[in-house]
């Protein structure tokens, strides 16, 4: 009866807000949510900031400190939408890899609880699954998906490591309480992993304080066969390009630069006269500029750093996005990518370079063999992987 009554509830709830946001009352109910979001973000870091740290506890595992022999299987568990096109076939350079995908479990009941869901498909796959034991596990769940009864099925289950990867640390780590899809406080699952790997190196302070080992592991990319080389000349066939879907934060950047007479080649869903390509690399690649639109949330305030921050120069691409403070980390700015901190800095660089197509050309060459050498999915695995002591 509780199950029903809950159900009940969730549709009520969904179609109270199909019925009421919509339009200019959806997008302003979207930028005063996420407001809330970031006003928690800047407590919960003030916080952060503030406290002192424990003494480093290494890298991890917790179950193993032995050197391991020959990494011979990986096991990944999660929501499979862009990882089989972009992350498997990299990790299956290292090693063999099986997946389970909890992609059906959560689409064929909407209205069920996303937490039992994934439990009851975890629990299915462990009962069917009798070959050997992994030697690694990789499970990418956002909060939401996550709960005790799954971590103990997981570890009852195998023993051995089980790696947790977060994307989205700046919006989901901390116990913001604002959103309805309740894909925050990260932080509680932490611990249960015997190694965190994160996408945001300020975010290794906040795992250390939860006595969590975690590691800086930024978005790589799949290199594929027919990206191998660099561009060898400057022909584009379009000048200025912006590929991902309508987003509120997105579309009044382009409404900006098309009022000041800066016009975007659209590619993604929802805009208008946009067009839809099957292969996102051969629009970097045939883009003079690439622009990005790096924002955590749909408030434009908080940066992070996106996979096509490493996607787009990754195919040879000359790419202009927002600066975000971890990025000189990965690229030299300035050389490899460009960078822009508001509107006026974007109109500055964009027009600069625009007139300049062979400059454009050395930015996405410097790029390419920047994120050849250091970015793709499998340099990234890999030293994590030595990290748990495992050969590679």
């Amino acid at each position: 009866m509780h199950g029903f009554t809950r159900s009940l509830v969730n549709r009520a709830r969904k179609l109270a807000r199909k019925l009421l946001l919509r339009g200019p009352v959806s997008r302003w109910w979207s930028l005063r949510q996420c407001r809330r979001v970031e006003a928690s973000y800047l407590r919960h870091l003030g916080a952060e900031n503030r406290a002192p740290l424990p003494p480093a506890s290494g890298p991890g595992p917790r179950r193993a400190s032995a050197p391991r022999p020959p990494l011979r299987s990986v096991l990944f568990l999660g929501d499979c939408l862009w990882e089989p096109e972009e992350l498997f076939p990299e990790l299956r350079k290292i090693c063999p890899l099986r997946h389970h995908d909890l992609h059906p479990a959560l689409t064929r009941d909407p209205e069920a609880d996303p937490k039992e869901a994934v439990r009851r498909s975890l629990e299915a796959f462990a009962q069917a699954t009798a070959s050997a034991e992994p030697d690694v596990i990789l499970f990418y769940a956002r909060p939401a998906l996550l709960s005790d009864a799954a971590f103990d099925l997981v570890r009852r289950r195998w023993r051995c490591p089980v790696l947790g990867l977060n994307l989205d640390d700046r919006a989901e780590f901390f116990p913001h309480g604002v959103l309805a899809t309740g894909n925050d406080d990260y932080a509680r699952w932490a611990p249960q992993f015997d190694l965190n790997l994160t996408n945001a190196f300020t975010a290794l302070d906040w795992y250390r304080r939860r006595g969590a080992a975690a590691r800086y592991c930024p978005p790589g990319f799949h290199l594929r066969d027919e990206y191998r080389d660099p561009p060898a000349k400057a022909d584009y066939d379009w000048p200025f390009s912006f590929l991902g879907s309508w987003k509120p934060e997105r579309g009044r950047l382009v409404d900006q630069l098309a009022a000041a007479g800066v016009q975007v080649s659209l590619f993604g869903r929802g805009w208008p006269r946009s067009r839809w390509v099957d292969q996102a690399a051969r629009v970097y690649r045939r883009s003079q500029i690439n622009l990005g639109i790096s924002f955590a949330l749909p408030s434009a305030r908080l940066t992070t750093t996106k996979a096509r921050d490493v996607e787009c120069p990754g195919v040879g691409a000359c790419y202009l996005t927002t600066y975000n403070w971890e990025l000189p980390r990965l690229f030299d700015v300035g050389k490899e990518i460009l960078c822009y901190r508001d509107f006026e800095e974007l109109l500055e660089v964009q027009g600069y370079y625009a007139q300049r197509p062979e400059e454009c050309l050395r930015v996405a060459q410097a790029a390419h063999r920047r994120c050849v050498a250091e970015h793709t999915w499998e340099r990234r695995f890999r030293r994590v992987f030595a990290d748990l002591g495992f050969q590679t």
